[in-house]
């Protein structure tokens, strides 16, 4: 195999175009994915069911703790398999499943033990419809701009997970919430498959002063690898039950301030804008500037916003606040597979990425839950809200003490594309 460049000035047209395909695929994928299909659209099926079964919203909410369970713990088991079997033959099986658990959602009788059971069969089956899956191929393919293609790909699952929750509404009205759930999984396996369709995978070709290079090391620089994932795994948890403590929440807690329903709606959905420019403005810096400083700035933004809210008297700076942990739960999906990919390299990545997000998906069960189990025992937010700012600050230092890249551009020859002929 010979290696390439093939990104930037000296590619042909036919070259980039590829690449394009390549990063439309995943967006396409992660847009019809686990995120959109099933988490957006919970909090639009909830009350009709709850209305239905006459669950308790604790037993409803019981379902987001279940998947995203099973999600995490699923996660590095995903990517052990998408390091032997390739990345497209996993998210295809995945597709397979998530979309017929989906679709079982509509034949439930109301009992909640299959309820949860579902949801983590939800989450289990989801795992490679998600961004562990999608963005385990850009790497591939990007070098020195994989922060932009990234940030291009995870649009899709900003736009999915928006658009989800206004498309299952007019369909349980028009179809009943059982044929909703089916009709959901239909389009879902439907993209997966345009997706599988679109997306590449390629070779690459062996470099002993990059990846490889790990193997020559002794004594205790033998250990960078493990101290790396571990750091990156720890942040990947703090910044999301952190970011993610209160986002199921924050209507209410903005109602509870004052603000009418109408307007407490906005407020969260300005939070799905910070989510779609955190990731664009992310995804190019990570280019151009440290990784890690990139993400330490951004979720100093998120603490920024969570201190903004604690003290907010006026709309406006409700609105702020919203933006800037919009903006750190944004950064959060682009930096975990260039951090993977930038200290560990591309050996194993599918394991490593795998075991990086199960501490994302973690976090994301562990913050919501103890932000409600909080409010339940004293019906206000006060201890998450001055919790939240102190974790992101944790986490960003954890960040920054990371260090210079082990794998990532130093060691790679010119050129910002490398591609190894298959």
């Amino acid at each position: 195999m010979s290696a390439a460049p093939m990104e930037g000035a000296g590619a042909s047209g036919s070259s980039k175009l590829k690449l394009v395909t390549i990063v439309a695929g995943a967006a396409i994928g992660m847009a019809l994915g686990y995120a959109p299909v099933f988490n957006a659209t919970a909090g639009v099926f909830a009350p009709v069911m709850l209305r239905e079964f006459h669950w308790t919203r604790e037993q409803a909410a019981m379902s987001y703790a279940a998947s995203m369970g099973g999600l995490a713990v699923a996660s590095p088991f995903v990517g052990m398999l998408m390091d032997r079997l390739g990345v497209r033959r996993v998210i295809l099986a995945s597709a397979i499943a998530f979309s017929l658990a989906v679709a079982c959602m509509g034949l439930q009788s109301g009992a909640i033990g299959a309820w949860i059971a579902l949801s983590l069969a939800i989450g289990v089956s989801g795992a490679a419809t998600s961004v562990l899956g999608y963005l385990a191929i850009l790497p591939q393919w990007f070098d020195r701009r994989l922060g932009l293609a990234t940030g291009c790909a995870m649009v899709g699952l900003g736009v999915g997970t928006a658009a989800a929750p206004t498309v299952t509404q007019h369909l349980i009205a028009a179809f009943h919430w059982r044929h909703a759930y089916q009709i959901i999984a239909c389009v879902s396996l439907g993209g997966s498959l345009l997706a599988c369709a679109l997306i590449r995978e390629r070779k690459v070709a062996r470099r002993p002063q990059a990846d490889d290079r790990l193997a020559d090391i002794t004594g205790a620089e033998q250990t960078f690898p493990a101290v790396k994932l571990g750091t990156i795994v720890v942040v990947a948890f703090l910044a999301s039950s952190a970011t993610l403590s209160l986002n199921p929440h924050l209507p209410v807690l903005l109602a509870d301030r004052g603000l009418s329903p109408g307007a407490a709606a906005n407020c969260a959905s300005l939070v799905g804008v910070g989510i779609l420019v955190g990731r664009l403005i992310s995804g190019v810096l990570i280019d151009y500037l440290h990784a890690p400083l990139v993400g330490a700035g951004f979720l100093l933004a998120g603490a920024l916003g969570y201190l903004l809210l604690m003290n907010a008297a006026s709309l406006p700076s409700v609105l702020l606040a919203c933006a800037c942990i919009g903006v750190a739960i944004g950064v959060e999906g682009d930096l975990l597979s260039y951090l993977v990919r930038a200290y560990l390299g591309l050996r194993r990545f599918g394991l490593h990425y795998g075991i990086a997000f199960a501490g994302y998906g973690v976090g994301a069960v562990v913050g919501p839950l103890v932000a409600g189990r909080y409010f339940d025992l004293y019906r206000n937010y006060a201890l998450p809200l001055r919790l939240a700012p102190i974790v992101l600050v944790i986490a960003s230092v954890l960040l920054v003490s990371l260090g210079k890249y082990r794998t990532l551009r130093s060691d790679r020859p010119k050129g910002k594309f490398v591609s190894a002929d298959t």
